[in-house]
């Protein structure tokens, strides 16, 4: 088994190893990798497995470019078109013949900030999407070489702060638009998403963890500007992103490369910054005429594939007819196959048998006098799905299955990639390797199970409906040895179960209790228990001891809850503390009032990621200015902190104490207030207040009486503990964490 591991050391990488913004172009193919510019031209690697790239040195040197900030390409009526925005100046156009360069300029400069990226939608409409500051800007193009400066914002797409590093990708008719917010020099920098079925333009929605990409552990952070593309594969999908590692001196930026998985319209993916199994090759695949031979078909000659597909299969094609018609057979055996015409009059016309099954016209950024790529996907109940140049051209049910490829003799030109691979329809998903920690969704296995649907925004995903005692098998790639903690989001009839994990000579019973307080698929989000796992590329079985059905799995490092006194009479007691803000760690100190911020504002953080059900027993001093505030952080998750960026930047729940009353926040990357609670008295004093989480729940306790309950059954089930004071004359006397759940 070949593995690889994040993040890449490119040959001939900009100075001190940066390799910033990458974008990843897949054509005949190969992939071909852009980076941002730190000198006079623009570098570009290539390769044919995301594995090893060969560097293929400047493809640009125009003056007007020095300095390009997060070049991109795209391929269109035989051309291939680069946006870029020097140092952040403003965008140009340019074009080039080969996606090697070199490219040429053949605008002015657009202005419209930085971050450009084409689409082309399946009627060969283009657009260019860019950076903002209230979500990511969409703009038409008329042309390949012609942009409205007239843009539209995507308001679904603002992540409470400059948004930047757009790019869509369409699969299955759903639109998925991903984007980068925080700060470049936050650990908090994140990707995250919004799917559309109406357009490129409009109807997005977010799903209820939208985010994609975002780590903030020393390790591995600042997680940010995206590309996506189709895997190797050729039904899969891949993201390019970059780190900053922001512990080193220059900083640098690095180019990662991970997989992205589907559960209908969901998305997710777990960086992985260990060893990893490299992304999977098709079947059989190359280049040229070789991997073809002769053959007379009703007095015609064509050349066939050696290779044979299976029943479900994607195939892809790659022809350069240098102007001439384009005839390709599909599914070819004895008896039956079918035949598409692509015409230099712009026609289509696709056959099966004696019977037209599809004709039309060709859009006009297909060209005849360069590659044409056409992409096959038949599925297991006969859908064939036919793409040209990465757009849908034609969808039906067929009449074939297994069978060979052919291309019609005498066509003019060239061949060039030819692939088939037995991944169809994101089966690739449910074999490939999950990380842990992270996230997976539960149909991403095989065995005994069967998909269940269900709604989540109005659009459709899948849980996986578990069989009494049979074993679902799923891949996964476990980065160290150690305890886990299971998470699961379950449904059943029964409120006792017990999931047993098995791996190697180990099985593992999870026994654990749904409460019945569910979301509105009747689902609810619940600790199913503590395992030991080892580190390594393996497989695990679960199996259900009842029937039940399981949206997703979430494994994260355990940790047991400790005692532990962080605050004593307005003096911190601890040094495990984690603290944020502009004076680094003297950003909280004693003042008069306690533990507070030293100027206007200060955070901290204790304890592990790991802990689960605990209690934060606190005495806040509270003053009577309408502006400040001391806040009590519970079941924080992922935080970071940088002067520009979401001022929330993390996941959990914040008890903010004000001088009008008592707040409770979920926290977001952005905050839901959830419940307020309004204080008698405005006067200065002191306010003994506890905060427990169990379960799915949170209590608010003031002087000895529940003043808040909150269940949240979608919400966080660990995290570490934390507190914040903004203003002045707002701090802490004492602060406790505490295993007991009493109040």
């Amino acid at each position: 088994m070949r593995t690889y591991k994040n993040p890449f050391l490119l040959e001939h990488q900009w100075s001190e190893n940066e390799c910033g913004d990458p974008f990843i172009m897949r054509f005949n193919g190969y992939y071909y990798l852009y980076c941002s510019s730190a000198g006079n031209h623009i570098k570009a690697w290539k390769s044919e497995n995301l594995v090893d790239f060969d560097y293929l040195g400047s493809v640009c040197d125009a003056p007007e470019i020095d300095g390009a900030y997060a070049p991109e390409v795209s391929y269109c009526n035989g051309k291939f078109y680069m946006v870029t925005s020097p140092v952040g100046s403003g965008h140009y156009l340019l074009e080039g013949d080969r996606p090697e360069g070199p490219f040429h300029l053949i605008s002015k400069n657009y202005g419209l900030m930085i971050d450009g990226s084409f689409f082309t939608d399946d009627d060969g409409k283009r657009y260019l999407l860019r950076a903002g500051h209230k979500g990511i800007v969409i703009h038409d193009m008329p042309q390949a070489d012609t942009i409205e400066v007239n843009g539209k914002i995507i308001p679904e797409s603002y992540l409470n702060y400059w948004t930047e590093g757009p790019m869509i990708i369409k699969r299955k008719g759903l639109y998925y638009l991903t984007y980068t917010g925080n700060h470049l020099l936050s650990k908090g920098y994140r990707v995250a998403y919004s799917i559309s079925e109406k357009g490129p333009d409009s109807g997005y929605v977010n799903l209820s963890d939208n985010t994609l990409l975002l780590e903030t552990g020393e390790e591995f952070h600042a997680l940010g500007h995206s590309s996506s593309f189709l895997a190797p594969d050729l039904d899969s999908y891949c993201i390019a992103y970059h780190n900053i590692d922001l512990n080193m001196k220059p900083r640098k930026r690095s180019m990662n490369i991970d997989r992205l998985f589907f559960n209908g319209a969901r998305m997710y993916c777990n960086p992985i910054w260990w060893e990893q199994e490299v992304p999977a090759m098709p079947d059989c695949y190359g280049w040229g005429e070789g991997n073809f031979q002769q053959a007379d078909i009703k007095d015609k000659k064509y050349l066939i594939s050696k290779a044979a597909t299976s029943k479900a299969y994607t195939a892809e094609l790659s022809v350069n007819t240098k102007g001439g018609n384009l005839t390709l057979l599909y599914g070819y055996g004895e008896n039956t196959w079918g035949e598409i015409e692509l015409c230099c009059d712009r026609s289509y016309k696709i056959i099966e048998g004696d019977l037209t099954v599809s004709e039309g016209r060709i859009n006009n950024t297909v060209s005849f006098l360069n590659y044409m790529t056409v992409r096959l996907a038949r599925t297991s109940d006969s859908l064939l799905e036919i793409y040209l140049n990465n757009m849908l051209l034609a969808s039906f049910v067929t009449v074939t299955g297994e069978g060979k490829l052919g291309i019609a003799a005498e066509a003019k030109g060239e061949v060039g990639f030819f692939g088939i691979s037995r991944t169809i329809d994101g089966n690739g998903d449910k074999i490939a390797a999950k990380a842990i920690p992270g996230r997976m969704d539960a149909i991403h296995g095989t065995g005994g199970f069967l998909g269940y649907p269900l709604k989540e925004s109005g659009f459709l995903v899948k849980a996986a409906a578990f069989e009494k005692g049979k074993k679902v098998l799923y891949h996964v790639n476990i980065k160290e040895d150690g305890y886990y903690q299971v998470i699961v989001r379950a449904s059943a009839g029964k409120k006792d179960h017990c999931l047993v994990i098995s791996s190697e000579n180990m099985a593992e019973p999870l026994r654990f209790h749904l409460t019945g307080i569910s979301d509105e698929n009747g689902f609810e989000k619940i600790k199913a228990g503590v395992l030991w796992l080892t580190r390594g590329i393996k497989d695990i079985a679960v199996s259900s001891e009842e029937e039940m059905l399981i949206d997703y799995f979430l494994f994260r490092k355990a940790a047991e809850v400790m005692d532990i006194d962080v605050v004593k009479k307005g003096q911190l007691v601890t040094e495990d503390i984690k603290i944020f803000g502009h004076k680094q760690l003297k950003s909280m100190i004693t003042k008069y009032s306690g533990f507070t911020c030293a100027e206007n504002f200060g955070r901290a953080f204790v304890g592990e990621e790991g802990f689960n059900d605990y209690t934060i027993s606190t005495v806040i001093y509270r003053n009577n200015a309408p502006t400040g505030d001391a806040s009590i952080y519970i079941r924080a998750s992922k935080e970071s902190w940088f002067p520009d960026q979401v001022t929330s930047s993390l996941f959990g729940y914040r008890i903010s104490v004000k001088q009008e009353g008592i707040y409770l926040y979920r926290c977001c990357y952005g905050e839901e207030q959830l419940g307020f609670y309004r204080l008698p008295c405005k006067s200065p004093g002191t306010l003994a207040l506890s905060v427990r989480a169990e379960g799915t729940t949170l209590a608010i306790v003031l002087e000895d009486r529940v003043i808040l309950t909150f269940t949240d059954t979608a919400g966080y089930l660990y995290g570490k503990a934390g507190l914040e004071a903004t203003g002045e004359g707002f701090a802490f006397e004492e602060y406790r964490i505490r295993r007991d759940l009493s109040l």
